[in-house]
């Protein structure tokens, strides 16, 4: 049974959306809270660890990305908005957001999003047994990666020159120029990759500090494939402090 709460500020449209999952989901997904504020919306996940968050843009105190915000390192959850805001799809997807609904909500739309949910979830426990693999493995500079296919592939973690974030899956670009597509968000990615050389520069890219061969203060850095990527002003600090501990020298 998949946990799910809705942060709201509307009540009709709150009373649309649980009668739809409450009409279609019953036996697989129930709807633990609701609140309609960010304040309570961030107390509501804090009390209920819900693995699945209904999320409006536009609340009562704020909007849903403050939300996001407060739990930008801790997540476990994922998040569907649900808005009549239009102009907002680019910076949800920055957040890593399972999906984005415009209001008025779709019953047809809504079940296509969350039967896609739902499968990813049954792979979840195949996925927990991964993590604890990926951390063995990565003493020895190994992951294993679930495809979108569903079959797995082994990569060497020293191969690996950057991950990127593409919606609800990661992309990994390799040295040898291979893309490999995980169903793992970016989050998820960095729980796992934990090994010290590598660093998020931008909220969707994880660098691999091994294949940095140039890096000047405008922020961007070549990699040893030549590509060209940008450290977000937000992680400059930290990256320069990182490459002054590496001993890299800034052009």
């Amino acid at each position: 049974m998949i946990s799910a709460i809705i942060i709201e500020d509307e009540n009709a449209a709150y009373q649309h959306l649980r009668n739809i999952l409450e009409r279609n989901y019953g036996s697989q997904l129930i709807i633990v809270g609701h609140e309609t504020g960010v304040e309570k919306g961030i107390k509501l996940i804090n009390d209920l660890n819900p693995q699945l968050v209904f999320l409006d843009i536009q609340l009562q105190d704020g909007d849903g990305f403050e939300i996001l915000d407060h739990f930008s390192n801790s997540s476990s959850f994922e998040v569907i908005f649900t808005t009549g805001l239009k102009d907002y799809k680019e910076k949800a997807m920055d957040y890593f957001a399972f999906y984005y609904l415009n209001k008025p909500i779709q019953e047809d739309q809504l079940i296509t999003v969350v039967d896609k949910f739902l499968s990813k979830q049954s792979a979840f426990d195949s996925e927990k047994y991964l993590t604890f693999k990926n951390q063995m493995e990565n003493k020895h500079h190994k992951i294993s990666l679930p495809m979108k296919n569903g079959e797995f592939i082994i990569v060497d973690i020293d191969d690996i020159l950057y991950c990127e974030a593409d919606g609800s899956y990661t992309n990994f670009y390799t040295k040898d120029n291979k893309i490999y597509t995980t169903s793992n968000n970016l989050k998820k990615v960095e729980s796992i990759l934990t090994h010290a050389t590598f660093f998020r520069i931008h909220r969707s890219t994880l660098l691999n500090l091994k294949h940095i061969i140039q890096y000047n203060n405008t922020g961007e850095l070549v990699l040893s494939n030549k590509k060209k990527l940008l450290v977000s002003s937000r992680n400059k600090t930290n990256f320069l402090r990182i490459l002054k501990l590496m001993n890299y020298s800034v052009s």
